[in-house]
């Protein structure tokens, strides 16, 4: 089964939702009701999943998001919220929540995006408006990168080192350092932190 720590401060919903996930077949390892909660949490209890409220008494589930994440990027973040305007869908994903669903969605789709999120999938459940846009943002490609090497020039674009890139994706580390060196090949620049100019520099022109 896999391990899961329910972040959301109405007791009510947080018990319903760890019932609904536990008779789907995930192990419900904590509950928080606050984002300090949630770091500390995550930290003792190393979860493979994190369902993440936004609206938190003492920050915004979005920082919480961000922290765990920085810290524990074996961790995939799935974010269930009222909030459904695009703003808080892309600060979500910017601060790398795998997943973003909000509390609308029937009981099957919060499962079903959980479930993908958990196999490894990026998404943005029904509900939030333009979701293809927002869960992909692809880098303009003018140079022949490869459908994985953009996954990946976009992850380098945020300053994302190997580890944190190949967690992200699910792919071997000695797969990430191939990719990153062919596409400092192809975008003709000497080390990664260029290349994340050239990729940000390129994606704001075709703005």
């Amino acid at each position: 089964m896999t391990d899961v720590l329910v972040v959301d401060d109405h007791p009510v919903f947080r018990a319903g939702l760890s019932a609904l996930l536990v008779a789907s077949g995930f192990e419900v390892v904590g509950e928080a009701a606050s984002a300090s909660e949630a770091i500390e949490a995550a930290r003792r209890l190393r979860p493979a999943l994190v369902v993440m409220d936004l609206g938190l008494p003492d920050a915004s589930g979005i920082a919480a998001t961000a922290r765990i994440t920085g810290e524990l990027p074996g961790i995939r973040v799935v974010v269930l919220t009222l909030f459904d305007d695009e703003g808080s869908v892309r600060e979500a994903l910017d601060a790398g929540a795998a997943g973003y669903i909000v509390k609308d969605a029937s009981p099957g789709q919060i499962v079903a995006a959980i479930r993908a999120v958990e196999q490894g999938a990026a998404v943005v459940g029904p509900g939030v408006a333009d979701a293809r846009s927002l869960l992909a943002e692809p880098v303009p490609d003018g140079f022949g990168l490869t459908p994985r090497e953009r996954q990946v020039a976009e992850l380098v674009a945020k300053g994302l080192p190997n580890r944190v890139i190949a967690e992200r994706l699910g792919l071997a580390g000695k797969t990430v350092a191939n990719n990153v060196s062919s596409i400092l090949l192809k975008l003709d620049v000497p080390d990664r932190v260029e290349a994340a100019r050239v990729i940000r520099d390129t994606a704001r022109l075709a703005e």
